[in-house]
């Protein structure tokens, strides 16, 4: 494959690196932002291109690597150029491969999109080797993609695209929120060191790791600490509280497949938006 990214953001920079440091099969880079292509082009010891054209004609594989409001842009664009028998594959985790409409009759189009978060475009690329990607789209070049991942790709259905990243998103960035209210309860009490908090958090992501979500729950919800909970309630207040009371009937439903616990009173509590 001579592969041609368009776009230079942390996934441009990560994915090129990674297949021209295993593969040296990136040929070049695009971007409409003259800088971040060059950047990205020396990153990944490939070449910058400053006309789509040109990268285009010069890769049989091009990866849209652009935001997910920019992917239909990009394909208008190649629509005009009248490209034929190329493998064009995008990296947007919500978007299908349908998103390429009328560049899927004379080409072969596909969404890879990595479960992983590409938070910094120089160092990412290193964790690239431990992940799985999801992949689906045309048939014929399904096997060569998979091996080009390193064989740890599942093959999902297109339908089924939202739903996945809606589960990457909570798994990803809304664990992110859950963290920052725990960040201000703490700062709020004059607790200001992660190395004090950050142990308990990654303690029990390992736990959901070796045990499952279900099997790692502790806490005074599975324990139907109704007290204890209503003193919870007692500190919260708008948004921060109807978190804390969705989450806690969530938790309800996890502990009931562990304990034989009568669970009403707590329920009647959070239920009380």
């Amino acid at each position: 494959m001579k592969i041609g990214f368009i776009g230079a953001g942390n996934v441009a920079f990560s994915l090129s690196k990674w297949f021209n440091d295993k593969y040296h099969n990136v040929v070049g880079i695009y971007s409409k932002t003259l800088e971040h292509g060059k950047e990205c082009a020396l990153f990944s010891i490939s070449e910058y291109y400053s006309s789509l054209n040109e990268l285009v004609l010069a890769c049989d594989t091009l990866f849209l690597s652009v935001n997910d409001d920019s992917i239909k842009d990009v394909v208008e664009k190649l629509i005009e150029l009248k490209i034929k028998d190329k493998i064009l594959i995008h990296n947007s985790g919500i978007h299908s491969s349908d998103i390429f409409n009328e560049l899927n009759k004379d080409n072969y189009c596909y969404s890879i999109h990595p479960i992983y978060a590409f938070n910094d475009k120089y160092n990412s690329y290193k964790g690239l080797d431990d992940i799985y990607f999801t992949l689906e789209g045309n048939d014929k070049y399904k096997d060569e993609l998979i091996k080009l991942f390193n064989n740890k790709v599942i093959v999902i259905n297109k339908e089924d695209k939202e739903k996945y990243h809606l589960a990457c998103s909570i798994l990803s960035n809304m664990v992110c929120g859950l963290v920052n209210l725990s960040e201000d309860l703490f700062k709020s009490i004059g607790i200001d060191n992660k190395d004090i908090y950050m142990p308990l958090f990654l303690n029990n992501m390992n736990n959901i790791k070796n045990y499952g979500s279900v099997g790692a729950l502790t806490g005074p919800i599975i324990r139907n600490d109704v007290k204890t909970v209503n003193k919870h309630i007692n500190n919260l207040s708008g948004n921060d509280l109807l978190i804390y009371k969705y989450l806690g009937l969530r938790l309800i439903e996890m502990s009931t497949k562990r304990t034989n616990n009568d669970y009403k009173e707590l329920k009647k509590i959070l239920e009380e938006i």
